[in-house]
């Protein structure tokens, strides 16, 4: 394991609230709630927001693991994002929210777990995120907290609304 650092506990911290803003969010959701469409343009209901959600981190993290190879470069050319999350949505249908939940748990320790073995220096590696563009490894993890925070923000006002 690399050392700890303030920057790691840092991380590990804004990892943690988006993730319990997030679960806060999901827990008041009614099977009702499920069912309404999200509040943007897309198609997809709360039930699959929550499914994108479930694959995004595990998603993120080869973006890390690239980009301690030295590989930062930008998708190809042809890499569709609405396509790539539409296409997980479509899988996440088939599961419950407890699975889905589960994958969010099992996703959220392997980033730990990649968090704990980065030394500082990996921190500052960069990196590249489909619709962030150039960030650094760091920045990826703090995309991901932000993700779930901002998408637990459209969970809640499904909520709200009834």
């Amino acid at each position: 394991m690399a050392e700890q650092s303030e920057r790691k506990d840092q991380l590990r911290d804004r990892l943690q609230r988006g993730r319990e803003t997030l679960l806060a969010a999901v827990q008041i959701l009614s099977e009702t709630d499920l069912a309404k469409p999200v509040g943007h343009e897309s198609h997809w209901t709360a039930k699959d927001l929550i499914g994108h959600i479930a694959y995004a981190e595990g998603s993120m993290l080869p973006l890390i693991e690239r980009a301690l190879t030295g590989d930062s470069a930008p998708p190809s050319a042809d890499f569709d994002l609405d396509r790539w999350n539409d296409s997980r949505v479509r899988r996440a249908r088939e599961q419950s929210v407890a699975d889905l939940l589960a994958r969010l748990t099992a996703s959220r320790q392997d980033a730990l777990a990649l968090l704990d073995r980065l030394s500082e220096a990996d921190l500052d590696r960069p990196a590249t995120h489909p619709t962030v563009g150039a960030t650094t490894v760091a920045g990826i993890f703090r995309i991901i907290a932000a993700h779930e925070r901002d998408h637990a923000r459209e969970l809640r006002a499904i909520h709200d609304e009834a």
